[in-house]
């Protein structure tokens, strides 16, 4: 057994999920594994490109490295990424339950929406005598929304009453869409109804507050019900009418599945039961409950607010801290010093894993650096456990998680984010067990701050790029000379330390673009250029001085070792040559000199660099037979 099981949810359901972690959680105690969720926050109002950058954290899921998979089928909003999950779990031979959806050949566990809506139904009816209902379902697709949709009907014809096509619309499951869902039904119908059954607690929470803006009282004037039960409906005023869905117990079944022996016996679909949850949005007074939960609210609203500031401030700070980075290195140093100092959000064990390519390879388009996806090594930007940073630098894009290794009687919740740009995957972020960002309202805008900054510093890099880079050569150009060369120059002076001033020219460059084409020239400057940046050590650093003129720079390098980079950077031109089959010949002279700063105090950089000028035209008036 691999002593793990694979989750896949969604973050616009965390309220769900955590019930279901419970029921995970009873049931790993039992049989000793760690849960992997999974977790997107794809919707079905997002571009695309969005919804897919989304999507493609189940990418990181291989099967055969799990005991079992669980889908929260309705809830991930794409039934394409559903059946694609299913498939490669029914490859691996790995065991896979849908939770929700009917998938043929894949056992299911289903809340049974019959019970809990026709009790609340008949409630309406029967005790307060509603006749007329609007009915705002989810997607008109979604099977949770049909059968909740269907029920209702039944209900109101088993009372003589009817639910016409004229009387539903749809609200996409969230706020903004079921007000439009509302607009439209009140304008077919010029007045309210007696009742609005909502396909979740979202959209009854945004109608009920629509309406109180609209000066219309609930439940007074019109009732309004919802579905799921939040906490949210719970301290709500009224307190939503609902039905109540038992996830902790969908999940103990969803298990039972995976880990039965005679698994293929079992039965194909287990239905778990909902009750409705009368309260006060039907007109009911509620029970005392709902008082005590306002109460236990009010009391934590400052610690919550607090909270909330303090999270948005802590992101500031990071966007600060990453904003005006050097390069790639510098920003993993400043993030991890960033997660080390403050993570009490992001809780005790915390993880960001990035393509560091993304960030290296700026100029580069997201399209190229990630079309295939999360794979192979990537880098570990914190791997925080306790008040620890782990000194581990790499992990595969198989293994997940750095370090991990399941301990014996000992079980834990990792939830695996993903980080992008739009369809563009570059990373992902690991929160575990309870960390407090695992919160419906903080978790999605953490997320989304977290991605901008970091394409912010990516921008960043690139714009830095092009204000000291040659963009043909991506060497620095005379203004990278001024800012950063000059500097290693000034600092060998202060330390008497000597560098080497290697002065590069290529050989018949116009023979190149007469016979060959500019294009061809374009490419043999690459070509020496690139050969030079194959011998640049640490400190060191490289100019595109002209058009075909480079100079660099190398701190610490004596007149014997100034012989030896000479020599590999022109067999490096021949190799790469040779590897790119280039039509011409491609040779370079090189002149070198090394700075004496005890000697020659009075020396300036720039006297140095026409010194190996100087050599370099002597070298090159022998290659071209005028020596």
């Amino acid at each position: 057994m691999k002593k793990k099981i694979a989750v896949c949810a969604n973050g616009w359901s965390l309220e769900a999920l955590s019930n279901a972690v419970e029921g995970f959680r009873s049931y790993a105690a039992e049989k000793d594994f760690d849960i992997f969720v999974f977790m997107s926050f794809a919707s079905y109002s997002a571009h695309h490109t969005l919804m897919q950058g989304e999507l493609n954290i189940y990418q990181l899921i291989d099967p055969a490295d799990y005991d079992g998979i669980v889908i929260f089928s309705t809830m991930l909003n794409s039934d394409e990424t559903v059946y694609s999950i299913c498939k490669k779990a029914k490859e691996k031979g790995t065991p896979v339950v849908s939770i929700g959806m009917e998938i043929e050949g894949v056992p299911s566990v289903c809340v049974g929406n019959e019970n809990g809506i026709r009790e609340m139904v008949s409630h309406l009816i029967e005790v307060h005598h509603v006749k007329k209902v609007f009915f705002i379902g989810g997607t008109e697709d979604h099977p949770d929304s049909m059968e909740r949709l269907n029920v209702t009907r039944e209900v109101m014809k088993e009372h003589g009453l009817k639910l016409a096509d004229k009387d539903v619309a749809y609200g996409k499951w969230s706020n903004a869409r079921a007000i439009r869902a509302l607009d439209e039904l009140l304008e077919r119908h010029r007045k309210l109804p007696d009742a609005i059954v909502c396909a979740n607690d979202i959209m009854a929470l945004a109608i009920c507050t629509e309406l109180e803006r609209r000066g219309i009282r609930v439940p007074e004037e019109v009732k309004v019900t919802g579905f799921d039960n939040i906490a949210t409906g719970s301290i709500f005023f009224p307190a939503l009418t609902t039905v109540q869905q038992d996830y902790a117990m969908v999940a103990r079944k969803a298990c039972e599945i995976i880990y039965s022996e005679d698994r293929p016996r079992r039965r194909k679909k287990i239905v778990v039961p909902t009750f409705a949850v009368i309260a006060e949005s039907c007109g009911c007074t509620g029970n005392e409950l709902y008082s005590e939960k306002r109460r236990m609210y009010c009391r934590h609203s400052f610690q919550r607010d607090l909270d909330a500031k303090l999270v948005e401030q802590n992101e500031r700070s990071l966007r600060e801290r990453i904003s005006d980075v050097s390069d790639y290195q510098d920003m993993k140093e400043k993030l991890r010093g960033h997660f080390l100092r403050n993570h009490r959000y992001e809780g005790s064990t915390f993880y960001m894993i990035l393509n560091d390519k993304y960030f290296e390879n700026v100029m580069a388009t997201e399209k190229e650096l990630c079309a295939d996806g999360l794979k192979g090594m990537l880098d570990v930007v914190a791997a925080i456990r306790g008040d620890d940073l782990l000194e581990i630098d790499r992990v595969s894009a198989a293994r997940l998680i750095p370090g991990y290794r399941k301990k014996k009687k000992e079980q834990h919740v990792y939830y695996f984010c993903p980080l992008h740009y739009f369809e563009n995957n570059y990373g992902y972020t690991v929160f575990t067990d309870d960390a407090y960002i695992l919160n419906e309202t903080i978790m999605y805008p953490y997320l989304e701050k977290l991605q901008q900054s970091l394409r912010l510093l990516r921008v960043n890099l690139r714009l830095k790029l092009l204000y000291d880079k040659d963009a043909l050569t991506g060497l620095y150009n005379r203004l990278g000379y001024e800012e950063k060369v000059l500097p290693l120059y000034q600092n060998s002076l202060e330390q008497n330390r000597k560098l080497t001033v290697f002065f590069i020219d290529i050989n018949c460059m116009k023979n190149i673009n007469d016979n060959y084409g500019h294009e061809q020239g374009d490419i043999a400057i690459k070509t020496v250029a690139a050969s030079i940046a194959d011998c640049l050590q640490k400190d060191w650093a490289a100019v595109r001085y002209g058009g075909d003129e480079f100079l660099m720079i190398a701190p610490n390098c004596a007149k014997q070792k100034a012989a030896t980079v000479k020599k590999n950077i022109e067999e490096r031109i021949q190799q790469r040559v040779a590897e790119a089959q280039l039509p011409y010949e491609l040779t370079a002279s090189i002149g070198c000199v090394t700075t004496d700063p005890v000697k020659r105090p009075d020396m300036r950089l720039k006297d140095y660099v026409r010194e190996a000028d100087e050599l370099m035209y002597r070298i090159k008036k022998i290659v071209h037979g005028e020596g």
